[in-house]
């Protein structure tokens, strides 16, 4: 299983040779907001080909397997369970398909249980040769104001794309440094989630706050020792527009509540149903151009396939 996430608010739409894209789609390019997706069954290239527009993984203090020295690790939990390569292998993936894709915007969260600093995780993003993307905000330790169609206070996505601002890094926790790392972001600095992250938010905050709006969508099924995995057996409901506990009634229902449609949304496995779908009709978005079709067999495909996975 690979981790990742989805664009909400940057899909695609099927537009004149003559007009201008951003993340596919020229109506797109005034938007500042996009969403997201959790535990999937591809690999990070195969899901940004596929539309996802935001990657999530854990990143922890490993050793080399040779030499012993002190690297960083994607990791799930624990590197002993399972450990996907380094930090900076993974990035360097990332890079090499913003490189490919002049017109899109990314955003990567990183977990960070070992509380990693800013300039160790730096050091990471230069060795990718990804930091250049960076988008780094004026104050790298609070959110912009409110944001509105009438007053947007974030920048929309041409206005990235124009200046090379590309990537978006959010860690928790992290204790920013704007001297060595400006473009690495405290997640929760930017960031809430419906309604009880971080510090069990109200949804009056939620409505009066300048983050981003993180909503999860998952359903998890319990196993033995009250571990719990993602609930597979559920997923054509889980990920459907209106079946049981579908996506798209939950995003509806969200944002009835907090009175702005979520900037991100994480489910597990996109690509089945396809969650995408939902993200689509709350875009207005008929018909994507760009996004490369994922083959019917890796709906599925083992959840053996190798990557960083979702939190």
């Amino acid at each position: 299983m690979k981790t990742t996430k989805l664009i909400l608010l940057t899909a695609f739409a099927s537009l004149a040779l003559s007009q201008r894209n951003c993340d596919n789609a020229a109506q797109l390019c005034d938007v500042t907001g996009y969403s997201t997706f959790g535990n999937q069954y591809s690999d990070t290239t195969t899901q940004l080909d596929s539309g996802v527009r935001q990657l999530s993984t854990q990143v922890h203090i490993a050793r080399n397997e040779h030499t012993k020295a002190r690297e960083l690790h994607v990791c799930h939990t624990s590197c002993a369970l399972f450990d996907a390569g380094t930090l900076s292998d993974w990035l360097f993936e990332i890079r090499n398909w913003m490189d490919a894709n002049a017109k899109d915007v990314v955003t990567v969260l990183l977990v960070n249980p070992d509380g990693i600093d800013a300039r160790e995780l730096e050091s990471q993003y230069a060795e990718a040769d990804i930091a250049r993307y960076g988008y780094a905000p004026g104050d790298i330790r609070k959110p912009h104001a409110p944001s509105n169609e009438m007053h947007k206070t974030w920048p929309t996505l041409v206005q990235m794309i124009d200046k090379g601002h590309r990537l978006v890094s959010l860690i928790q926790p992290l204790k920013p440094d704007k001297e060595k790392a400006p473009y690495l972001l405290n997640e929760f600095d930017f960031f809430i989630c419906q309604p009880d992250r971080p510090l069990k938010s109200k949804i009056p905050e939620m409505r009066n706050s300048g983050c981003l709006f993180l909503m999860n969508h998952f359903l998890y099924w319990q196993q033995a020792f009250r571990i719990q995995v993602p609930d597979n057996r559920n997923i054509n409901n889980t990920n459907s527009w209106d079946g049981k506990g579908g996506l798209g009634t939950h995003i509806i229902d969200c944002s009835s509540q907090v009175t702005r449609q979520p900037t991100f949304v994480q489910v597990d496995f996109f690509n089945v149903v396809p969650a995408i779908a939902a993200t689509d009709i709350m875009n207005k978005l008929r018909k994507p151009v760009g996004r490369k079709e994922m083959p019917e067999e890796a709906v599925v495909e083992s959840s053996a396939a190798t990557g960083p996975l979702g939190v």
